[in-house]
């Protein structure tokens, strides 16, 4: 199968590159284009993809096509190379965030099939958290090969449409509040004399590894603080601590809000 990317930010490439690294596609499937030439040339001659002149070219070469333009320009792609997706029934694959099924599909005026992916910019190190849905033009075969290819990529679940906003909330927002937090127990050594530099080596491994335990465990997250939490020692501190100053209750919030943030910018 020919895949296309139109357009190749930071996400964009992060995924062509994965593919490629992980065998999902072969380079020479890889298809691309993008508006500055400069980049596109370079991303042609480094990874051995191919480039076209423009995005209906693209399209008339590919299998299913890849939307990872920013949402803001979807409308002008989408007018671009509709007659083309039309004439071919090509499947599109959007990234953005914000634009639902129905939106797409009203910007191409026809019955198209329409894959909604929603990575996360964990994707740039091949550990892609993403959630997927389709609308029911969009061939099983087809559907199978992107999820597979996303897979080879990190994480990929199948949800609802309606649940994308939380999931952008939980997967989407969240390596930043763990960047935030793990900034934060840097900042805490740092207080207390230790090289703030060596202090996020250090947090970022413990946050990882946690992490990694949680992932391969069938306890509850709270079975396992109690194993790490002895009576009356420096743990059991800390965690009673965090729960004084709303540790729980903020990050509650913050995925609450996120939603709500969510939701209002699709509705625009």
């Amino acid at each position: 199968m020919k895949i296309g990317f139109i357009g190749s930010g930071n996400m964009g490439s992060a995924i062509f590159k994965g593919f490629i690294k992980n065998n999902a596609f072969k380079a020479e499937d890889i298809h691309i284009y993008r508006k500055n030439k400069d980049k596109l040339e370079a991303d042609a001659k480094n990874f051995g993809i191919i480039a076209h002149k423009n995005a209906q070219e693209l399209v008339q070469s590919c299998d299913c096509v890849i939307l990872a333009v920013k949402p803001n320009m979807f409308e002008s792609v989408i007018e671009e190379i509709k007659a083309v997706v039309k004439e071919k029934s090509i499947p599109i694959v959007s990234i953005a965030a914000g634009l639902n099924i129905d939106n797409i599909e009203k910007m191409f005026g026809f019955d198209v099939a329409v894959i909604r992916i929603m990575p996360n910019i964990n994707a740039q190190l091949c550990l892609s958290t993403s959630a997927c849905c389709r609308n029911n033009l969009v061939s099983n075969f087809i559907y199978d090969s992107i999820r597979l290819a996303f897979e080879k990529i990190g994480y990929i679940t199948e949800i609802s449409e309606e649940q994308f906003p939380i999931f952008t909330a939980i997967a989407g927002c969240s390596p930043a509040y763990v960047y935030l937090f793990i900034d934060s127990l840097a900042k805490g050594a740092q207080k207390l004399g230790m090289n703030k530099a060596k202090a996020l080596e250090i947090a970022a491994s413990a946050v990882i590894g946690s992490a990694k335990m949680l992932e391969s465990s069938d306890s509850h997250p709270w079975e396992l603080i109690d194993k790490v939490c002895s009576p009356g020692g420096t743990t059991i501190e800390g965690v009673c601590t965090l729960e004084e100053y709303k540790f729980e209750s903020a990050l509650v919030k913050a995925v609450e809000n996120s939603v709500v943030k969510d939701r209002a910018l699709s509705k625009k």
